[in-house]
């Protein structure tokens, strides 16, 4: 049972590993958020809320440690809006068939600020912004998970993209970098950038020479001197990717503790046992160092006796958690569930950690006075 529960905590310990490695395509620390959700009433039109999102995004630059602000309709790990598109120059296809692609209306700073890097073409410029809020044709970055998807053998730069609505057409001009929106789990998905600012919410976020919590009260009172009656709750990015791994970190930290208490009471049964074993055999041991057997010789006698059950217990629990393995395949992230490293070292850890335990009994058996021993009987 032991070796089961060893085996699946370090399933998990390496998935989770796995899982941090790769992370999800951008450097999250230092990145400071803002979510800014703007009332009807005050800002019903678009410009008014364009004017909005500029002020706040220049009144958080002025803001001493901060090198880069950007504006996202919607952030990674935060949240996600998806929506099918049209390429100009190819037959519409089906209804049920329409592609479709994360979307997100983005200030020209975004991918600067998160840390995209541009594979081919350019960034975003302030009059790509001014022409894109004239709701005219205008132009989009794509990331290279949709530029393979969707533009296979082909260079996407150039061509064009239409809403749903067909109303305007949009202009590729950039490829980006991949990352992970909705975790690392999620995978990359095609996404489709606008410069647009003209929304009712979105998130500024702000990168910081320093840890986040050092600059959260500066950020906030920079956004409240644009309209100090709007919430405005600062967030640090690794609070979102901590998010999505809670559940993960729960999970490993949970068997890691039963596998660990699996350990102990596994070599304290084996102590027990073996405890027991030597004093029922004082006589025996006597005997056969009164025939002239050295404690070395009694010592290797009971340390093979007793690892025996060990290894049958170690045979047991190597198909326990080959059976354990298939179980936890659902929760596993680039590791197999019948990995034989972790199970190997999982077994390892016993073997090394069973003649811990059993060198109390041994060390007994080995001081064995035979005189002693045979006038007792």
């Amino acid at each position: 049972l032991a070796l089961v529960l060893l085996s699946g905590a370090g399933l998990l310990i390496r998935s989770f590993h796995q899982l941090v490695s790769v992370g999800v395509g951008f450097d999250t620390a230092r990145l400071t958020t803002v979510d800014l959700d703007l009332p009807e009433k005050r800002y019903p039109e678009g410009s008014s809320r364009s004017r909005f999102f500029r002020e706040a995004m220049q009144r958080v630059r002025s803001v001493p440690g901060v090198t880069a602000v950007a504006v996202t309709e919607h952030l990674p790990l935060h949240s996600v809006s998806m929506s099918n598109f049209y390429i100009a120059g190819r037959p519409d296809p089906p209804l049920s068939s329409l592609p479709i692609a994360d979307m997100a209306h983005v200030s020209p700073d975004y991918f600067r600020v998160i840390g995209l890097r541009l594979q081919a073409g350019r960034f975003f410029t302030d009059s790509d912004l001014a022409l894109a809020e004239q709701d005219k044709d205008g132009v989009v970055i794509v990331n290279q998970t949709f530029a393979r998807q969707f533009f296979s053998g082909e260079d996407p730069l150039g061509k064009r993209l239409l809403k749903a609505d067909k109303k305007h057409a949009f202009q590729i001009v950039g490829i980006v970098s991949d990352y992970r929106p909705m975790g690392v789990e999620g995978g990359t998905r095609p996404q489709i950038f606008w410069p647009y600012l003209k929304v009712h919410s979105a998130t500024l976020i702000a990168r910081t020479a320093a840890a986040p919590s050092s600059f959260a009260q500066a950020i906030q009172k920079a956004v409240w001197a644009v309209d100090k009656d709007l919430p405005a709750e600062v967030k640090s990015m690794d609070h979102y990717a901590d998010g999505w791994q809670a559940q993960r970190r729960f999970n490993t930290l949970l068997l890691s503790v039963f596998a660990g208490l699996a350990l102990v009471l596994a070599l304290i049964g084996i102590y027990g046992v073996l405890s027991n074993l030597v004093a029922s055999r004082v006589r025996e041991i006597g005997i056969r160092m009164a025939l002239g057997a050295r404690p070395f010789e009694i010592g290797m006698l009971v340390l093979r006796q007793s690892m025996i059950p060990v290894a049958i217990g170690l045979a047991a629990g190597c198909a326990g958690s080959l059976a354990l393995g298939r179980f936890l395949e659902a929760l596993l992230f680039q590791v197999r569930a019948r990995d034989p490293l972790t199970l190997a070292l999982a077994a390892a850890a016993i073997l090394l950690l069973s003649p811990v335990a059993i060198w109390v009994p041994l060390r007994r058996a080995t001081r064995v006075d035979c005189t002693v021993a045979l006038r007792d009987e």
